[in-house]
């Protein structure tokens, strides 16, 4: 699979476009050597967000941008490492067949509609299908109660 990236000044790798999607889309842990610690904004540009149906994330992954991953209507699953620590404000937002989402007890922090938010008709509004999947006593079970997102302890 093509990707474009950036390579920071401390070696580590940020994924900035996935020009060509795949329905199943395995992201790598490491590129030219570096470990890929973030996905950048807006990763699937607009005439190609309809392909994606399952994303799978890197384990060496720490932060999803701002809006990386917005408008893809039938993205069904998203599996975010252990590691990660930190959803961006709409992360992942306007992703109306994700109705369930696993976030790891590691992420700790949580932008504004990081998840289960869909854009429509010029407004945010949560989706009343979407079920957030946590550990019981997580910064991700406090972000679901505050935003009054459905959840369950796994």
């Amino acid at each position: 699979m093509q990707l474009e990236y950036d390579i920071r000044d401390d070696k580590t790798a940020v994924i900035t476009r996935i020009p060509q999607p795949e329905a199943v889309i395995v992201l790598p842990s490491f590129v030219e050597g570096c470990p890929v610690t973030e996905i950048g904004t807006d990763v699937i540009s607009l005439g190609k967000k309809s392909i994606a149906r399952e994303i799978v994330l890197p384990e060496t992954l720490i932060k999803i941008s701002e809006r990386a991953f917005t408008d893809l209507r039938y993205l069904k699953k998203l599996s975010l490492p252990a590691g990660l620590k930190e959803i961006a404000d709409f992360g992942i937002f306007t992703c109306p067949d994700l109705t369930e989402l696993y976030i790891p007890a590691s992420v700790v922090t949580f932008g504004q509609c990081a998840f289960g938010y869909m854009y429509e008709h010029a407004r945010a509004y949560k989706l009343n299908y979407f079920t957030l999947l946590c550990e019981k006593d997580s910064q991700a079970e406090k972000y679901a109660k505050e935003q009054k997102i459905v959840y369950r302890n796994i």
